[in-house]
C-alpha cells in the first residue's frame, strides 16, 4: 500500500481494487448505535410485552457474539409478540426483516422503517392485499436484500423469522432460503472472510395466545458458512460455474443445518396424533409439585422438562418397544380420566401434595396479597377495559372469523393497546379533577391537624394544580406498570384460595384422592421408563 493511500478518508482515492470484494480490515461496528426514537419505541414495546407475559426468560444469550456481523434466524409462532420478546431480551438494537404490509402503515410505517431498523419484505401471500405485481415484488425484495446485506456487513444484529410467516402450528414449518441468500451475499462482499455468524433461536410459550402467559427464548450455537463446506482461499477467483455450484451447496447445507438447529431448540411435534399425549404427559409432570416442579412458577424449567418429554415420545414412536409403552401410556391416561370423571374430583385436587413447603409458600402469598391489595385492585380496575377489549378481539377474530390463533392474538394486542391509549388519558384527567377539587384540600388539612406545620406539605398545598397534575401523571404511569403486577399477584391469590379449598376436599375424600394419585404416578412412572430408554 502506498504512503498516499494511507491518508485518512482521501487515501481511498489512491487505492487500487484487486478484486470484486471489499478489503476486510475489521468492522467499524454500529451494533450499539440507533436513533433516539428507536429506544423510545422499544421502551413502549417492552411495556406492552410486560403486560402480556408474567415471565420472560432467555437461554443461551452467550451464544450471540458480542460484536461483528450476526444473523439471527428463528421460528415465528406468535406474530408481533415474537418480535417484541426478541427486543426485550437482547440489549443491542436489532434490525429485522418485516412484511411490507406493516412497514406501509400510515404514520407508523415510516417510523418502523427509518427508526426501528425494519427492512420491508414483499411476500407473495400479501400480493392481494398490497396490489403489487410480481415484477414490483421481486424488485422490492432485491432492494430489501441489498439493504439487509449492508446492515450485516456494518456489524448490525439482523433478525429474520425463517418460516416466512407466523403460524400456531405445533411444529417447525419448512424454513425459507432467504436468510442464506443474505448470508452468502454479505460474505461475498469480503471474499468469504467476513466471519459472519448465524445464530439459531426458538420460542417456547407456556400458554400461547393467552394474556399473562410465559415465554422462553432459546439461542443455539452460532454457525459459520465455512462450517458447511470447504471454502477456497480466494472464492472470487473461481470460475463463474464453480462459484455458482458452490453457492448452491452452501445455501442448501445452511438451510438444512438451520432447520435441524431450530428444531433442536423448540418443541416441534411432527406427528399431530402425538400432540394430545405429549400435552397430557407434560401437564402431569409439571403439575406434580411434590415430585418435580414445586409450587413455584419457573418457565425455564418447564421448557426443559417439556422438551425432554416431547423428544422422548417422538423417539419412542419410531421404535417397536417404544410404541408399546406409548400405547400403555394412552390406556393409563384414558383410565385415569374416566376415574376422575366418575369420582367428580378435579385433577388439581389429585396433584396437590400438601407439604410444609407448600403451606409456607401459600401463607407468604396471602400475606403479600394483603399488603399489595391496593395496587392489585388499582391495576385490575385501571386495566379492565383494555383487558376486556383484548379478549373481545381475540374472540371476534378466532371464534367468529375462524382464523388462526396467531391472528386473534395479533388483533388482541392491537385492541388492548389502542384501548389503553384512549382510556389512560381519560382516567388521568378524571384523577386530576378528583384530586384538585375534592381530595387534596381535605387531605392536606388532615395532615396539618395530625403532624402540624410542614414545609413540604405547605409547598404542595400552595400549588394544588401542579400537585394534582403530578399525581395524575404518576397514576397513568402506574396503570400500565401494574397491569402485569396485578394479574400476577391476583393469580397467586387465586391459587392460594384453591390450594386451601383443595386441602379441605382431600381431608374429606382422602381415600378417593389417594387411589387416583396412585394412578397418576403410575402414568409418570411409565413415562420415566420412556425417557430412560431415550436418554
Amino acid at each position: 500500500m502506498s504512503t498516499a493511500s494511507r491518508i485518512p478518508v482521501i487515501g481511498r482515492l489512491f487505492r487500487k481494487r484487486k478484486s470484486e470484494a471489499r478489503i476486510y480490515r475489521g468492522i467499524q461496528s454500529v451494533r450499539r448505535d440507533a436513533r433516539p426514537l428507536y429506544y423510545l419505541i422499544r421502551a413502549f414495546f417492552k411495556l406492552v410485552i410486560q403486560t402480556q407475559h408474567s415471565e420472560i426468560r432467555a437461554i443461551g444469550l452467550e451464544n450471540i457474539p458480542p460484536d461483528g456481523s450476526v444473523l439471527l434466524v428463528g421460528n415465528h409462532p406468535n406474530s408481533y409478540l415474537d418480535y417484541f420478546n426478541l427486543l426485550h431480551v437482547i440489549r443491542h438494537p436489532v434490525a429485522t426483516a418485516a412484511k411490507d404490509t406493516i412497514t406501509s402503515w400510515f404514520l407508523l410505517g415510516p417510523l418502523l422503517r427509518n427508526h426501528m431498523l425494519m427492512v420491508p419484505i414483499a411476500r407473495r401471500q400479501d400480493q392481494d392485499e398490497t396490489g403489487a405485481s410480481e415484477e414490483d415484488r421481486r424488485e422490492a425484495n432485491e432492494k430489501a436484500v441489498r439493504e439487509a446485506v449492508e446492515l450485516l456487513v456494518q456489524g448490525r444484529l439482523f433478525n429474520i423469522f425463517a418460516e416466512g410467516r407466523s403460524t400456531d402450528s405445533r411444529k417447525l414449518n419448512k424454513i425459507k432460503m432467504g436468510f442464506m441468500h443474505m448470508a452468502i451475499l454479505a460474505e461475498k462482499e469480503y471474499n468469504f472472510k467476513l466471519n459472519l455468524r448465524i445464530v439459531p433461536f426458538g420460542f417456547f410459550y407456556d400458554r400461547i395466545n393467552k394474556f399473562q402467559n410465559s415465554v422462553v427464548i432459546a439461542f443455539g450455537k452460532p454457525m459459520k458458512l465455512k462450517d458447511l463446506v470447504d471454502l477456497p482461499e480466494d472464492f472470487l477467483s473461481l470460475p463463474d460455474g464453480e462459484r455458482s455450484a458452490l453457492e448452491k451447496r452452501i445455501m442448501l447445507a445452511g438451510k438444512n443445518r438451520m432447520q435441524t438447529d431450530i428444531e433442536d431448540l423448540i418443541i416441534s411435534i411432527r406427528d399431530k396424533n402425538l400432540v394430545d399425549l405429549i400435552d397430557d404427559i407434560t401437564a402431569l409432570y409439571v403439575k406434580s409439585p411434590f415430585k418435580y416442579m414445586g409450587p413455584f412458577n419457573n418457565i425455564a424449567e418447564k421448557y426443559r422438562l417439556s422438551k425432554i418429554i416431547s423428544d422422548s415420545i417422538q423417539i419412542a414412536r419410531d421404535r417397536p418397544e417404544g410404541r408399546e409403552k406409548l400405547e400403555t401410556l394412552k390406556r393409563q391416561m384414558s383410565a385415569y380420566r374416566k376415574e376422575l370423571k366418575k369420582s367428580g374430583l378435579r385433577d388439581a385436587v389429585i396433584r396437590r401434595e400438601h407439604t410444609w413447603a407448600e403451606l409456607g409458600y401459600h401463607l407468604r402469598v396471602l400475606i403479600k396479597g394483603v399488603l399489595f391489595a391496593p395496587f392489585i385492585l388499582y391495576g385490575h380496575l385501571a386495566n379492565f377495559l383494555p383487558r376486556m377489549m383484548g379478549r373481545f378481539m381475540r374472540y371476534y377474530v378466532i371464534e367468529v372469523k375462524k382464523r388462526a390463533k396467531v391472528d386473534g392474538d395479533e388483533q388482541a394486542i392491537i385492541g388492548a393497546v389502542v384501548t389503553g391509549l384512549i382510556t389512560y388519558p381519560i382516567l388521568g384527567v378524571g384523577i386530576f379533577v378528583l384530586l384538585r377539587d375534592y381530595v387534596l384540600g381535605p387531605a392536606f388539612e388532615l395532615i396539618h391537624n395530625l403532624i402540624g406545620p410542614s414545609p413540604i406539605v405547605d409547598v404542595l398545598a400552595g400549588h394544588p394544580v401542579a400537585t394534582s397534575a403530578g399525581l395524575a401523571i404518576l397514576s397513568v404511569y402506574l396503570m400500565a406498570r401494574l397491569w402485569r403486577f396485578s394479574l400476577y399477584h391476583g393469580q397467586q391469590l387465586k391459587d392460594a384460595y384453591y390450594w386451601s379449598k383443595d386441602s379441605l376436599v382431600e381431608i374429606l375424600r382422602g381415600r378417593d384422592v389417594r387411589r387416583l394419585r396412585e394412578m397418576r404416578y403410575d402414568i409418570i412412572d411409565t413415562m420415566d421408563f420412556v425417557i430412560g430408554d431415550c436418554y
